[in-house]
Formats: C-alpha cells, structure tokens, sequence
C-alpha cells in the first residue's frame, strides 16, 4: 500500500487564495467602472445592456398597437454611407460632419418621437442572448432624436441558412476598408429597414444603456425576434479585422457580455412601415459624437 505524506504547498497559502478578494461581478464588469462608474450599474436602476432574453416558455405583455415603432426610409434610403473604424468595431455612418456624410431619409416613430438613424454596427458574437446562447453576430442600429433620446435596434445574425441576407451580404461585400465613402451595387441604396427587419416582425423591448463607456444609461433596445443569415465567411472576415485592427479581443470578438436584469420588465411589439410622422429636426452634434461612438 503506497502511503503518501502530507506536504506543505510551495505556492504557500496566499498564492492560492489569491491576494484579495474577487467575484465573478467583477469578472463580469472588467476594468470599465474605471472609464466611467455607470458602467458599473451603479445608478438608480442599473438598467445597463445587453442582457439575456429568455424566450422558452416567457410569455411577455405586449404592448398595445399604437406604441408599435415606424419606419421610414425617404427615397428609398441613402445613396452612400461613409465605412467608419471605432475603437471597438466597425461601422456604416450616415450622418457625421467630420466624414462630409449627412443622409436623414432614415427614421423611425417611437414613443411620439421621430429618430435618425445615425450608423450601425457589429458585434462577435451577439452581445444579447437567447436563452444564454449568442448567434454568431448581432447588428446595432444607432437611432437618435432631437431631444437627446436613443433608441437602439438589434437584429441577431447567424451564419447556418441556406438563405443569405442580401443587404448584409452587399454590405460585408463591399469590404472592411474604412475611413471611406461607399455606395453599394447596382441601384441598391442603404436601406437596412427593409433590409433586415421583417415589416411586421415581432421584437422584444427594453431599457438599458450604451454597451461601451461610458455606458449611458435610457436608451431604448427593440431586438427583433426573426434573425437573418449571413455568411460565415464574412462573419469570420470581420472577426480578423477586429484582431487586426485590436478593435477586439484576442478571438477577433467585441461583446460585453450580459449584464443584470434588475427587475426589468421585457415587453413585445411588432415593427411597421411607412405612415406620416414629422422630420427628426436638428441634431445635438454633441449627441452625434456620442451616438456616433455607441
């Protein structure tokens, strides 16, 4: 019988204990408190994003008919975007003074306020998530309206489906060259409304925050419940240009990564189109760098 003697660790007691006291709370913020303490949910609500959405047997309110958002695209939408790299992604701008890019023909109705849409943007993988599953990617569009509000709207993308998204496939098509103005091809304009939001699909609602510093917290988040497919090798793409540009991590990624309910409520609703509703009206530039940034 092979007997084994006791024997003090030479890491010594302090080593595996670590130094001081840690959780996975902290884990879970990372060092973003520091840039700003709202990042930290340290206001009255606390309501910051992304969050999980639980969707296997929730039954959510849903919200009446004539809270439902409108879309709008004038003209058909934007002949050309300007493809812009931020610190933390990669995104399609449409209305930025620095850039010489100024297309309002996008807008939304929202809680008796009409909203711009300012630029959208990815994050690998998904920053919401299902049931605690992420897709593959998920697309942000950055809305703001005259008073300050922001309203965000988020469609999850995946790359299984024989049935490419069209307006993401021309998109990512036209490369992750950035700090330049594009048009797409043929006589296809940006339009992502029609693009990737079915026109009554369902979504779900919540408060929360911008999901970089400083964290700012009151913007509204419609996640559309139908998620579109895109290319994995596009998707793949766009994760070496976040390695390259150090936009992300190490594994090309660039979510936060799910923050506290803190008793919100999650509400229902379905997009719709089209409908007269008045202009956005002048836009804070102070609010357009911060939004420009989201």
């Amino acid at each position: 019988m092979l007997q084994l003697k006791s024997q003090q660790s030479q890491l010594g007691s302090s080593a595996v204990s670590g130094s001081g006291s840690y959780n996975y709370k902290s884990f879970h913020l990372g060092n973003w408190t520091e840039i700003s303490a709202t990042c930290g949910g340290t206001s009255q609500t606390g309501f910051q994003a992304p969050i999980n959405i639980a969707v296997d047997g929730a039954d959510y309110e849903s919200m009446p008919r004539t809270s439902w958002p409108k879309f709008r695209a004038k003209d058909g939408g934007c002949e050309e975007a300007y493809f812009a790299a931020k610190g933390t992604a990669w995104q399609v701008t449409f209305i930025d003074e620095d850039a010489n890019i100024d297309c309002t023909n996008l807008e939304m109705e929202w809680n008796g306020k009409t909203y711009a849409l300012v630029q959208f943007h990815f994050h690998t993988l998904s920053e919401d998530t299902l049931d605690f599953q992420p897709t593959e990617m998920q697309m942000h569009m950055v809305h703001l309206a005259e008073d300050g509000s922001f309203a965000v709207v988020g469609a999850m993308i995946k790359t299984k489906g024989w049935k490419k998204n069209r307006f993401l496939e021309d998109v990512f098509g036209a490369g992750f060259d950035s700090n330049r103005k594009v048009s797409l091809n043929g006589k296809q304009k940006f339009n992502p409304y029609d693009g990737v939001l079915q026109k009554s699909g369902e979504f779900w609602y919540y408060p929360g925050s911008f999901t970089t510093p400083p964290c700012t917290e009151g913007v509204d988040f419609l996640i559309a419940q139908s998620p579109v497919v895109t290319s994995h090798s596009y998707v793949a793409s766009y994760m070496e240009y976040l390695k390259g540009s150090g936009a992300g991590n190490s594994y090309g990624q660039n979510h936060r990564p799910i923050q506290p309910l803190n008793d919100r409520v999650i509400t229902t609703g379905r997009f719709s189109r089209g409908g007269a509703f008045p202009p956005c009206g002048k836009l804070d530039p102070k609010n357009l760098r911060l939004g420009g940034e989201a």
